[in-house]
């Protein structure tokens, strides 16, 4: 792939899971590190996932606890200095929470993206008016004043479509979001008419399923869930569980794989590719009050 997207959130990451492994292999303890390092247990734990950012000087003393050699410790400043790298959502750092911010780091780092929504269109996939229509009306309590940059920080997330190397984006949206009527029959047009050319122009790396109202109950109803892959081997899949005004990523390896297997199976029950296209475009001509 060459130079894959990443960005400082992801980095951070990677460096903070070497750095665990590394303590776990000599059998060190967060309090025992820290008694060497003068860096406290919960500043450690807090760095080795990728919360809390590491200092040179820092990284400098963990190597000599942790015994690396000249060329492993160079190798992780090197991760290191990139993790101090501005990312374009620092701009909207007010706008949202840590965690959000978070997840847009590692959503734009990821590689592939796996997600189910049940009534709205997923981010990465919205217009631009559809976008302003849900945050106007979705969320009550922003202030009209953030309402363009918060438009502007969606659209830039969708970058990670485009490129030489653009994200292997998979969706399932519940046949509810196809038919909401966001922002009015104008906008909803315009936002299948995106769907549907998105679906068939860019199949190689975007695949949007349609979870059809006869599916019935499946193992992600109800929810919205978002499972992030990483092209570094080291990195496990994460999961971004939101709910109407607050999200949480989860990275706990046997809570990941259930929501993995459980949306395995929403993707399995839900129309396949050439289906949902049809069905998109049957909803679309429907708003448009063609035969």
């Amino acid at each position: 792939m060459g130079n894959a997207p990443t960005s400082s959130t992801v980095q951070a990451l990677e460096l903070g899971l070497r750095l665990r492994e590394r303590r776990e292999q000599l059998g060190l303890t967060l309090s025992a590190v820290g008694k060497e390092t003068g860096i406290g247990g919960n500043n450690l734990s807090s760095i080795e996932i990728a919360k809390r950012k590491l200092t040179a000087p820092k990284l400098e003393a963990l190597a000599r606890t942790y015994g690396l050699s000249d060329e492993q410790a160079d190798e992780l400043e090197a991760l290191r200095s990139q993790t101090e790298r501005r990312e374009w959502w620092d701009d909207y750092a007010r706008l949202y929470s840590e965690e959000f911010l978070r997840f847009i780091g590692l959503e734009a780092g990821s590689s592939a993206f796996r997600q189910y929504t049940a009534e709205t269109i997923p981010g990465l996939l919205q217009t631009a008016d559809y976008a302003r229509a849900m945050i106007r009306g979705g969320s009550p309590y922003i202030k009209p004043v953030d309402v363009g940059p918060r438009i502007e920080s969606r659209l830039a997330r969708q970058t990670r479509l485009e490129g030489p190397d653009p994200i292997d984006l998979t969706v399932v949206i519940g046949q509810t979001a196809l038919r909401q009527e966001v922002g009015g029959r104008d906008i909803m047009v315009h936002q299948l008419s995106r769907l549907a050319s998105l679906a068939e122009e860019r199949r190689d790396h975007i695949k949007i399923h349609v979870m059809p109202y006869g599916a019935g109950a499946h193992p992600v109803i109800g929810g919205g869930l978002t499972i992030l892959s990483f092209h570094s081997q080291l990195l496990h899949d994460m999961v971004w569980q939101e709910a109407v005004t607050t999200g949480a990523l989860i990275d706990k390896p046997h809570i990941v794989r259930e929501l993995s297997a459980s949306l395995d199976e929403a993707i399995d029950r839900a129309l396949d590719l050439d289906a949902s296209l049809e069905m998109i475009h049957e909803v679309r001509k429907e708003m448009e009050g063609q035969p």
